[in-house]
């Protein structure tokens, strides 16, 4: 059975941008007091605790922006990652291109990207857009996969620079420094900690190809899940036996 145990947040243990009921709250508690739970995310760590109950603050490390800034269960930072300029300057060129080919009427203009230092995320609809919205726009994320395809040649241009890009969460496109994803940081942590790799699991939803957790795939065990409810039923039958 995994003793540490890694989830994505939207999607996997909460909706987008929302509070994590308090019937899961329980169940998150419980794993938190048996196991090493790790929450993995493009967002910041101010989002993570906007979505998970403060009752389980200082029980669970936090790998945000993809992992580029983590922080341990005491909220320790063990280390965090900037952009350099030249890679936010690519970054916010491809946005722009993929905003004015688009034409999405959206709610406000102001919310479509943030800057999180190490994590640049561009939503089509914007972060607050309605959630059953952004659910519906594109689930699997073939709209995104599709819109990177076309543009290959920029994405390459953005990779020269040290960036890269996949879909997140539910209308986003993560920008991240090249490399350094979720896989290769959930390894970095692992090491840190002296762990096992076969002691390790990961939920996530997107570990389909293109996914923004597939590249997890290959560095520990992985359980794909469709949204929050199936993942507390896999934790309450797979991990508090």
């Amino acid at each position: 059975m995994p003793k540490h145990v890694f989830f994505d947040l939207d999607n996997t243990l909460t909706r987008s941008r929302t509070l994590m009921p308090s019937a899961h709250d329980q169940i998150f508690k419980q794993l938190c007091g048996a196991k090493d739970v790790i929450v993995v995310t493009g967002g910041q760590v101010s989002q993570i605790k906007k979505q998970i109950p403060s009752s389980v603050d200082g029980e669970y490390f936090a790998l945000s922006q993809s992992g580029n800034h983590a922080v341990a269960k005491d909220g320790t930072v063990l280390w965090s990652e900037e952009f350099m300029s030249n890679q936010k300057t690519a970054i916010l060129a491809l946005v722009k291109v993929i905003h004015d080919e688009m034409k999405l009427s959206v709610k406000d203009e102001s919310d479509l990207v943030e800057d999180r230092g190490s994590q640049i995320s561009y939503s089509l609809l914007g972060h607050h857009e309605d959630t059953a919205k952004k659910e519906a726009f594109d689930p699997g994320a073939k709209k995104r996969l599709a819109i990177l395809a076309k543009h290959k040649d920029e994405v390459e241009k953005l990779r020269a620079a040290g960036a890269d890009v996949r879909p997140g969460g539910t209308t986003t496109f993560d920008f991240t420094i090249a490399g350094k994803d979720k896989g290769f940081n959930i390894t970095r942590l692992i090491e840190r900690e002296g762990w096992k790799k076969e002691d390790c699991v990961y939920v996530g939803d997107a570990l389909f190809p293109g996914g923004n957790d597939e590249t997890v795939i290959g560095v520990i065990p992985t359980h794909a899940v469709k949204d929050p409810d199936e993942t507390f039923d896999f934790v309450k039958a797979n991990l508090l036996q």
